[in-house]
């Protein structure tokens, strides 16, 4: 009994005691808010530098030939496919070249001064007019002299007359041909012209035609899938895809919060399945779109239909050329940007 007395008066001393004891200054201090990330992570994606390409040719045009295979590597300018209306379009431009050479030979031949061996007959068919004329002149000369005194009848005369004009006109014709094989009439100077120049125009249209029939590739590069075979028409994927595999980047998935705490210059570490080792690169280029994310995605909180920037990694080692191969990509971020 005591004993418990004696606890209860302990307890009552010790209450007051335990008031007076001094308390710290101001509030209790507020809980800490988690640290930034010390970097991102992004999905991201193998691509050449100048992307992907479908090749397309005239909308539901036919094809005749592919002539590439995929896998194979292609020059710039390379023909990679013919549609079926190629070889009447050639056919086209053979016969255009030789109309226009047709044009340019009559050209030519206008403008050219005759044979001098024509000119020489010419000048000799004139003389023979002259001599013919003055033989006119004397012979009608001679009758009206005798017209004078009544020895020749008005008949003569009057066919004597007649003889002088046709050899007057005969000499004068004889002239002007002379005359016209040395000279070339402006007129039939600029038809020849024109002529030409409108068989070099179908020339240019008939070869426009044969280029459109033509598919070529527009840059070097490997064939990385063929969309359509001989005897299909082309539709809105285009004739096959391909790339230039000698410039790979990566182009990384970020959503577009983080963008803008990316920068160019920044380091990245690119890793996955595909990479037999990490390989370090640097941030290129960040991209100025927003995008909807059309990947499918195990993240259930960034999937499909996610808002992302593409940023794109320029690698400072090899990558496999596997175009659209998934990656990893980790970017250290520092101190955060304002």
């Amino acid at each position: 009994m005591r004993r418990r007395l004696w606890l209860l008066g302990l307890i009552v001393l010790a209450a007051p005691a335990a008031l007076l004891l001094p308390r710290p200054d101001g509030p209790a201090p507020a809980a800490q808010s988690p640290a930034a990330p010390a970097s991102l992570v992004a999905r991201g994606r193998i691509e050449p530098e100048g992307r992907v390409i479908a090749l397309h040719g005239p909308y539901r045009s036919v094809l005749g030939r592919v002539m590439a295979e995929e896998g194979q590597a292609v020059a710039a300018g390379q023909v990679v496919a013919l549609l079926d209306t190629h070889a009447a379009a050639e056919a086209q431009v053979g016969a255009a070249r030789a109309r226009l050479a047709l044009a340019q030979a009559e050209e030519a031949q206008v403008a050219a001064p005759a044979k001098p061996g024509v000119i020489l007959a010419q000048r000799a068919l004139v003389r023979a007019r002259e001599a013919e004329l003055t033989l006119a002149r004397q012979e009608h000369a001679r009758i009206a002299t005798l017209r004078a005194t009544s020895i020749a009848a008005q008949a003569t005369l009057e066919q004597r007359q007649a003889e002088l004009e046709r050899a007057e006109a005969a000499l004068r014709q004889a002239e002007a041909e002379l005359r016209a094989l040395s000279e070339v009439r402006e007129e039939d100077r600029r038809a020849a012209a024109a002529r030409t120049a409108v068989q070099r125009a179908a020339l240019a249209e008939a070869e426009a035609e044969l280029a459109r029939t033509t598919i070529r590739a527009p840059f070097a590069g490997t064939v990385l899938a063929l969309l359509r075979r001989g005897g299909e028409s082309i539709g809105d994927e285009g004739i096959l895809q391909m790339a230039a595999l000698d410039r790979l980047v990566v182009v990384a998935e970020v959503e577009e919060a983080d963008a803008p705490r990316l920068a160019p210059g920044q380091a990245a570490r690119i890793s996955g399945r595909v990479l037999a080792a990490p390989v370090e690169g640097r941030v290129e280029s960040v991209g100025r779109l927003v995008m909807r994310q059309r990947r499918m995605s195990s993240d259930v909180l960034v999937g499909r239909d996610a808002r992302i920037v593409e940023v794109t990694i320029r690698p400072q080692g090899p990558l496999p050329p596997v175009v659209g191969a998934e990656v990893e990509v980790r970017i250290p971020l520092g101190t955060p940007r304002p």
